[in-house]
């Protein structure tokens, strides 16, 4: 009896650069029919009407989150029995242990080599008894890398008009507008994310810095205006001047975007 194969995949992320390069990667490469999701909501939507052979799926998403996601399918009988694979940079064993707890056939680490994807992905597949044999030619991974070096082009044109977005938001949070400030952290963790997928390590470690940093306001008790939130506002300001330097750095996008595939 011959074991099930994959033919469509739906991905579920909020970030659409990672989602395009996801497509292509699995496109190309694998020659799978690949749909994209940009919330947990729309995931569900799609999930009904495409019944996917599986479901590909990012853990932190705003709204309904991943694992919000997974358990609302799980409860649909029509949904239940679609396996599904994690994408998260939150890797630690536990946390692992955790979406696998859940019912998740595996979980790929992120960031990832987009040339690496399929090969892990169909891995995954194998060790849950449905495996697939792959073919990989150069000729489709040179598709992924010019399409993932474009998307590192966006990325950072992208980033260089979140600075200018910071740059307000920085202004509106000094007046006591808290309310601006889920929008920073969701910026941060977008640089982070995605600049490490690009092979920016510099922009990612400073998107991370300051999605740390409004984190640390966020949860904080402190009074709006206190001299604590006004350091470290400052602290947000001064990494937001940081990132436009590491953005000027990080050109020309197409040579540092392609550090990771050159190095396999």
């Amino acid at each position: 009896m011959s074991t099930p194969k994959i033919q469509s995949v739906l991905y579920v992320d909020d970030d659409p650069d990672i989602c395009a390069v996801v497509h292509a990667a699995l496109g190309c490469v694998a020659g799978l029919n690949v749909h994209t999701a940009g919330s947990g909501e729309q995931a569900i939507d799609l999930a009904y009407e495409l019944r996917p052979d599986l479901i590909l799926m990012d853990v932190m998403m705003p709204g309904l989150d991943g694992p919000s996601t997974f358990k609302c399918m799980r409860e649909h009988a029509l949904l239940a029995n679609i396996p599904v694979i994690f994408l998260t940079a939150k890797d630690r064993p536990t946390e692992v242990a955790h979406l696998l707890q859940l019912g998740a056939i595996g979980v790929i680490g992120k960031p990832f080599d987009p040339l690496k994807l399929c090969d892990d992905l169909f891995s995954l597949w194998d060790s849950a008894d449905a495996a697939r044999e792959i073919e990989d030619t150069g000729a489709a991974q040179s598709q992924v890398r010019a399409k993932v070096s474009s998307l590192a082009d966006r990325f950072l044109e992208r980033t260089g008009c979140d600075v200018v977005r910071l740059r307000a938001i920085i202004v509106r949070a000094r007046h006591e507008d808290r309310s601006v400030l889920e929008e920073a952290q969701r910026i941060g963790h977008s640089i982070r994310g995605a600049g490490a997928m690009f092979g920016f390590p510099e922009v990612s470690a400073v998107g991370g810095t300051i999605e740390r940093l409004v984190e640390g306001i966020m949860v904080s008790t402190a009074a709006c205006g206190s001299a604590g939130e006004s350091a470290v506002l400052q602290q947000l300001s001064d990494c937001t001047a940081q990132l436009a330097q590491e953005i000027e750095a990080a050109g020309p996008p197409t040579r540092s975007g392609a550090v990771m595939f050159e190095q396999r």
